[in-house]
């Protein structure tokens, strides 16, 4: 993959890039009237993706969290969806959020999820990517995320990137270096 390309985000409203198998997947910053697409997405989130990614196994998202993860800044809270890029209807398959925290403004809590079907196929890794990146841009030099201590995939993946992990009883926070091009990490 040329890992230039990803460099000039800072420029672009979306984009298309191929996963690891080859399939295209259509990147955009989250907008308002992506309410239907990221509540049809939670149908395609097994109970345990639901749980490590909500702390709990929640079925549904209400109408103030959807308004929360879809009308946003786009400076303090950054989201980007990914979509299915072919297609008649484009659905949702993965979106990553960051929230600045207001007291420490260098950090920002972020989340990550990808439905079960593209799961393990280098879409997470896009999407923190464009985190990462997106994160640079805006000032913000930790990314912080919160991961359950029974979800070793998601651990050993960060920590893989170099995040570094703090144990806070049932779950672990981990802490990501903003690097402005976590493509250069990428492997593929």
């Amino acid at each position: 993959m040329d890992h230039s390309y990803f460099s000039s985000i800072d420029n672009l409203k979306e984009f298309t890039l191929p996963l690891r198998d080859g399939v295209l997947v259509d990147f955009r910053p989250v907008r308002p009237d992506d309410k239907e697409t990221i509540q049809k997405g939670m149908l395609h989130l097994s109970i345990k993706s639901r749980n490590f990614r909500f702390f709990s196994p929640i079925l549904k998202l209400s109408d103030a969290q959807l308004r929360d993860f879809t009308e946003i800044d786009q400076h303090n809270h950054v989201a980007w969806i990914a979509l299915v890029h072919h297609g008649t209807e484009h659905r949702g398959i993965g979106i990553a959020r960051f929230i600045r925290i207001q007291n420490q403004p260098a950090i920002a809590e972020f989340g990550v999820v990808v439905i079960d079907s593209y799961q393990h196929r280098g879409l997470g890794t896009l999407l923190l990517a464009v985190l990462d990146r997106m994160a640079s841009i805006k000032g913000i030099e930790v990314l912080r995320g919160f991961v359950l201590a029974d979800n070793l995939v998601m651990r050993s993946w960060l920590g893989r990137l170099g995040a570094a992990e703090v144990c806070e009883i049932d779950r672990y926070r981990m802490d990501l270096t903003v690097k402005g091009d976590l493509f250069s990490l990428m492997d593929w």
